[in-house]
């Protein structure tokens, strides 16, 4: 009996330990890692970042130290991405657009950010959400680029805006935009007439004002929280893009964390993109009352034109992917 009570002992602290948490919290070893975003404090992407970085210190106790730099602190998005490559240090965590990877082979995040493919906000998110968002989440990793998708964010969709009027398409060949530096974007851009020009976004307020670029395209946010109303008073809403945002991380460093300090990055991942979700259709609509304030706001009411001019870069871009492409439009 004795015997039979001391082994039964045995199986149920072992079955204890198994289902035990990998490491109670204020057993977390301290940590402090950098967080990258270009755009400013006030901006909704700043916000995100802030909240991320409030809510790893909430569930690590305060043991894990979140320093968020914005208003691009750490350098430019190219800059960012190759220092978490070669292993953290200078920037741990990198909030940018999920189209950018493209140079990275991540050819299907990059379905994300062809032309005119969402239809709103709800589909966007129902498509995060899904096994799709999953599944992309992952491609960094597996397409060994150092990277690791950890969570989405979202902005709204992209809209061009000008220095001087425009009225329609037409109005857009030969202008000189600045667009992110993608062959996607680039090739977008010129489906419709523009002409892509490269410019570093810290440079972009001065390029606008001195005459280097006609234009650039931005969200709501981007727009306003930036000041381009300034140099650029004419913004126009054809929503060419609704690329959303991904925050990764060094795979490197992550690989150096503890199960602990993994697990609270990730459940903090997961209440940063719930709370960008929340937040982001009340933001878009009071960022857009605030633009009609200080710009001169231009409506398409027909996207067709667009859509047609744009068709040959989707087709090119989704060669071999049409059913990731199918897939998405479904939901």
């Amino acid at each position: 009996m004795k015997n039979f009570l001391l082994a039964l002992l045995a199986v149920l602290m072992s079955a204890a330990f198994v289902n035990a948490p990998v490491q109670a919290a204020d057993e977390i070893d301290e940590i402090t890692l950098s967080y990258a975003e270009l755009n400013p404090d006030a901006h909704p992407m700043g916000k995100v970042a802030h909240f991320f970085a409030d809510k790893v210190k909430e569930l690590s106790n305060g043991k894990m130290t979140i320093n968020v730099y914005t208003s691009g602190m750490l350098g430019s998005e190219k800059e960012c991405l190759q220092a978490m490559q070669i292993g953290g240090g200078s920037c741990d965590l990198f909030r940018g657009n999920t189209n950018a990877l493209i140079d990275y082979g991540c050819e299907k995040l990059n379905l994300f950010g062809m032309p005119y493919t969402f239809r709103n906000r709800d589909h966007l998110w129902a498509v995060l959400e899904s096994n799709i968002g999953t599944e992309f989440l992952k491609e960094p990793q597996e397409k060994g680029t150092r990277l690791r998708g950890m969570f989405y964010t979202e902005e709204g969709a992209r809209n061009f805006f000008t220095t001087n009027p425009v009225e329609d398409m037409s109005s857009f060949k030969g202008l000189k935009l600045r667009v992110p530096k993608t062959e996607l974007m680039s090739e977008t851009v010129k489906a419709i007439g523009i002409e892509p020009t490269p410019v570093d976004w810290a440079e972009l307020y001065s390029s606008l004002q001195t005459g280097v670029v006609d234009g650039a395209e931005q969200p709501h946010a981007g727009y306003y929280n930036n000041k381009f109303y300034e140099v650029a008073p004419y913004y126009i809403l054809d929503g060419h893009t609704y690329s959303p945002g991904i925050v990764l991380m060094s795979d490197s460093v992550w690989n150096r964390l503890s199960p602990a300090q993994q697990k609270v990055l990730t459940e903090a991942g997961a209440a940063t993109q719930a709370f960008c979700k929340k937040n982001a259709a009340k933001i878009d609509a009071e960022t857009l009352d605030n633009i009609k304030k200080v710009a001169t706001v231009i409506e398409v009411k027909d996207p067709t034109p667009w859509q047609e001019a744009t068709a040959p870069v989707i087709k090119k871009y989704t060669k071999g992917l049409e059913k990731e492409m199918d897939a998405i439009k479904s939901k």
